[in-house]
């Protein structure tokens, strides 16, 4: 049995799920990852944390490759190939680290894939109503972004979350059987689903 536990959290854009995330950790006094994933496996492989976080979950698999070969040929390390597997599974040897070490949440990063024979694993994804997402998009934006714009930005990086959990998990994105619990931050607010969160995690970890 593993001797840490692991919240994995995956959500659709503007629902609200980093908030979310945010509240459960600090209800249960540990940490949140996600870009910070990043820096940790920059530190790891000597590769730059800046090609990291260009190569995360909203590219496509074309667009890992053409950044990756770009950084190369601007390194001078045209000669040798970092496949998009490979960096998925730089970020997978990280997530395992993390969760071997602490107690955590993880949010997006394929984390409920990477961990999926962990015993201590409790999957959560969060959506939120269309309005709600661009309303939301609308006020943090300002000027210049109309409704229309929102709703295209949501699709778009909804599309590409969904193309790049499915490629590398073999699962469907947002299907609810690959979570423990689907929640509508929309219906419920954050604060009540970062509370269904954590007592549903207390329960299952005995903390």
């Amino acid at each position: 049995m593993d001797n840490h536990y692991c919240i994995c959290i995956g959500r659709k854009f503007c629902s609200g799920g980093r908030n979310i995330a945010a509240i459960v950790a600090d209800r249960l006094g540990i940490k949140v990852y996600d870009r910070d994933l990043l820096k940790k496996a920059s530190q790891e492989t000597g590769f730059s944390e800046e090609f990291f976080d260009k190569a995360d979950e909203e590219k496509t698999r074309k667009g890992l490759r053409s950044i990756f070969m770009n950084h190369l040929t601007g390194s001078g390390l045209s000669s040798n190939y970092l496949s998009n597997e490979s960096i998925f599974n730089m970020q997978s040897d990280a997530i395992r680290k993390i969760h071997g070490q602490e107690d955590c949440v993880f949010i997006g990063r394929c984390a409920d894939y990477v961990l999926r024979d962990s015993d201590r694993l409790l999957n959560v994804f969060i959506a939120a109503g269309t309005n709600d997402r661009v309303n939301r998009i609308c006020r943090h934006a300002g000027e210049g972004m109309t409704p229309s714009k929102a709703l295209s930005l949501i699709e778009d990086i909804d599309r590409k979350r969904a193309s790049y959990y499915n490629y590398f998990t073999g699962r469907i994105w947002g299907d609810p059987a690959n979570y423990d619990i689907c929640l509508n931050s929309s219906v419920l607010g954050y604060d009540k689903c970062a509370g269904i969160i954590s007592a549903l995690a207390k329960e299952r970890f005995g903390i």
